[in-house]
């Protein structure tokens, strides 16, 4: 019964005009191969809390995938099927990380990896697009926005492209000022070899970014933390060498703290 009420729902919303009005059409003309990507809604909302960060950090295709399991109003979301949909499933279902939960893919997170035609194709739709979505971490509780559909190459289905990601604050907590998060933060170890931490002396309840630069001051990395007071990197693929750091209150836009770190194999 319920899963006949989930589908009488997905068809009044598609009758209601609401389905079909992208969420945000710069973000769907970035992703690859979209003819995959059956949408069954055009803009949803999802909350969830973050289970698991793919590794490694980056898929080959540029994009992060992200495992978060769905608050009980949204667990319908991870096993849903259409009939339609269902039979337009080009492989098998792939090995999925986290079965209970929904893979809500953050687009050009990264260079693409990928070579031949498919590398090619994806680097392409990544090309000049900035991607500013929030990355969140683990255990964090977060509201999702983005189309709602069925990746028919993976046979799953995905919050993809994100377009919006923030956090879900615990009832009674107001987001505070973060600047006192750069006393006493420790980072370790220096330098670096497989991992490097960057723990605060509590978590900073409004988002905060961290921002890593090459010592040329490229970007090549933003992080972001909330509702937990440690970042754990894996470095073990980094080129050995210096590297800069800023710790960035994002609603406020306010660096509150530089520094360096490096890294040595």
């Amino acid at each position: 019964m319920k899963k006949n009420l989930h589908i009488l729902l997905f068809l009044l919303i598609s009758a209601s005009g609401a389905f079909g009005q992208l969420c945000d059409t710069a973000y769907w003309h970035h992703t690859y191969y979209n003819q995959r990507l059956k949408v069954y809604d055009s803009c949803a909302t999802f909350d969830g809390t973050i289970d698991l960060l793919d590794p490694p950090l980056f898929t080959g295709d540029g994009d992060y995938h992200i495992y978060a399991a769905p608050d009980s109003a949204f667990q319908w979301m991870v096993k849903y099927r259409t009939e339609a949909f269902q039979k337009t499933c080009y492989g098998l279902d792939s090995t999925f990380a986290c079965p209970t939960c929904l893979n809500v893919e953050e687009i050009c997170k990264g260079t693409p990896t990928d070579a031949g035609t498919d590398g090619a194709v994806e680097k392409a739709a990544c090309n000049g697009f900035n991607d500013t979505v929030y990355l969140p971490n683990t255990g964090e509780h977060v509201r999702i926005k983005g189309p709602f559909i069925y990746d028919s190459v993976h046979c799953w289905n995905e919050i993809h492209p994100v377009i919006s990601c923030a956090i879900i604050l615990p009832a009674g907590i107001n987001e505070i000022n973060s600047a006192s998060l750069a006393d006493g933060l420790k980072i370790f170890p220096q330098p670096a070899n497989e991992n490097i931490k960057f723990q605060f002396s509590h978590a900073p309840q409004t988002i905060t970014l961290i921002k890593i630069y090459a010592i040329t001051g490229q970007q090549l990395f933003v992080y972001g933390l909330s509702e937990t007071n440690m970042l754990d990197l894996d470095v073990s693929t980094w080129p050995a060498g210096n590297y800069i750091y800023d710790i960035v209150l994002q609603n406020q836009g306010k660096v509150i703290k530089s520094g360096k770190f490096s890294v040595a194999h």
